[in-house]
């Protein structure tokens, strides 16, 4: 019996010491627990009647509309959706192979990300939110006065991945096509034949990287010389603007070809193809290779040195072609006031790519008039003009009277013509809201809200 006694207490001992040092376990385990942590909450901006949404903007891989009141933050994707007029950002492509600009706030510097391509350093109007704290990393705003900085950016692109898609027989009638165009004397069908293959061709980035180091002065001779037909000279500006499209690489091959003798060889021609010819297809498409052009090195401050503003203000009250006025007013708003001109000048010496941060201000208040003149002289009737052009020229002067306010200020006819506009888009489906944002949008700030 007292054996028996013995083997019940050892049992019960046993399990208790069992039983402790699970507990013991359990209880280390959750107090030593290295799981996720409560997530940050998320700030957000909520609205009566509208679903709310975070107060910092989160990218993702596709293009998402951007609210008047989000943070932005830097080095996105950032572009303007022409139909809305609001903005849309994404993240950054690699593979897009584009120059993409950072987003600041106003006044406010930021230092550029590494392993990302500059063009330009973009300003976004100042917002409700304060932005500092996310763009200058914590500091304060008053901490960013002082000179222009010296800011350090990645060297330029030298060179594409390879396309492997891209197939011996292509590249053979590559360099057939470019040959042709490199002969002192192309007889004109020949020719004709090579720059429409090459307009096609040269969207792919690999072939207008070698458009540009081994054709870029014959593209250039062709487009200024007037013993080209127009139909010779207009396939070549949409070669040289193809070629240029969206290709930091091909950029920056116009930059080591010419330097600063770009200014002369390469957008003064252009310029003066432009002023010099009334043609209307080759125009436009002068037109668009100007736009890609501007944007080499320093392009945009060679365009002003060239007095390039004058001239497309000359072309502009000239022509009667509405997709060029379009064109023009869209180059305005894409380059001078979508941003505040920024250029980066290379410092001698330094190799890497230290650059220092100038500013242009340009004075554009001018094409305040000029644009509502041209609006007013349209006819409000059913089917009358050209919609895209319409929808381009009005994101631009709403831009111009944010920017220059006292300025520019209202035609008398303007607010009459956006009256009519308005009744004539509720009877058309067809333009809806893709054209009644733009006319609201100029009526909001020229005249304020109406009951």
């Amino acid at each position: 019996m007292q054996s028996l006694n013995r083997i019940v207490l050892l049992a019960t001992w046993i399990i208790c010491l069992l039983f402790n040092s699970a507990f013991a376990v359990q209880s280390n385990d959750d107090n030593n627990s290295e799981g996720p942590a409560d997530p940050t909450p998320v700030e957000l901006i909520c609205h009566p009647g509208k679903e709310c949404y975070p107060k910092i903007f989160v990218p993702t891989t596709t293009f998402l509309p951007v609210e008047v009141d989000q943070v932005i933050p830097p080095g996105l994707h950032v572009r303007l959706n022409i139909g809305t007029g609001g903005r849309e950002a994404k993240l950054i492509d690699p593979n897009e192979n584009e120059g993409t600009a950072v987003y600041v706030e106003r006044e406010k510097k930021v230092d550029p990300q590494p392993g990302i391509e500059y063009s330009d350093l973009v300003v976004v109007p100042d917002q409700d939110v304060d932005q500092s704290s996310i763009l200058n990393g914590g500091r304060s705003s008053n901490e960013t006065d002082g000179p222009p900085p010296v800011q350090h950016i990645p060297p330029e692109p030298e060179s594409l991945r390879p396309n492997p898609h891209l197939s011996d027989s292509d590249w053979e009638a590559f360099n057939d096509a470019v040959s042709v165009l490199k002969k002192s004397a192309p007889q004109a069908t020949s020719l004709t034949e090579a720059l429409q293959k090459l307009s096609d061709m040269s969207h792919e980035p690999e072939y207008g990287v070698k458009l540009i180091e081994m054709s870029l002065q014959k593209l250039i001779n062709i487009i200024s010389s007037s013993e080209y037909t127009t139909s010779i000279r207009s396939s070549a500006a949409i070669t040289l603007g193809n070629s240029l499209q969206n290709n930091a690489v091909a950029l920056s091959r116009v930059k080591k070809l010419f330097g600063s003798a770009a200014k002369d060889v390469v957008l003064k021609p252009l310029l003066d193809a432009l002023l010099n010819n009334k043609d209307m297809i080759l125009e436009r498409r002068l037109m668009f290779a100007l736009s890609r052009t501007v944007r080499i090195h320093n392009g945009k401050q060679d365009f002003v040195a060239l007095d390039g503003l004058k001239t497309l203000e000359k072309v502009y009250t000239a022509t009667r072609d509405l997709p060029l006025r379009g064109k023009i007013a869209a180059f305005l708003q894409d380059e001078f006031l979508d941003m505040d001109m920024v250029e980066m000048e290379v410092k001698s010496g330094v190799k890497g790519g230290s650059q220092t941060v100038i500013k242009l201000k340009d004075d554009l208040s001018g094409w305040c008039d000029i644009l509502q003149g041209d609006l007013v002289e349209r006819d409000n009737g059913e089917g009358s003009g050209d919609l895209d052009s319409e929808v381009k020229v009005l994101v631009t002067l709403k831009a111009l009277k944010e920017k220059y306010s006292n300025k520019c200020a209202a035609k008398k006819e303007l607010q009459g013509w956006l009256d009519g506009e308005k009744e004539r888009v509720k009877k058309e489906e067809d333009d809806g809201e893709w054209i009644k944002v733009p006319l609201e949008d100029v009526e909001h700030v020229f005249f304020g809200a109406r009951a």
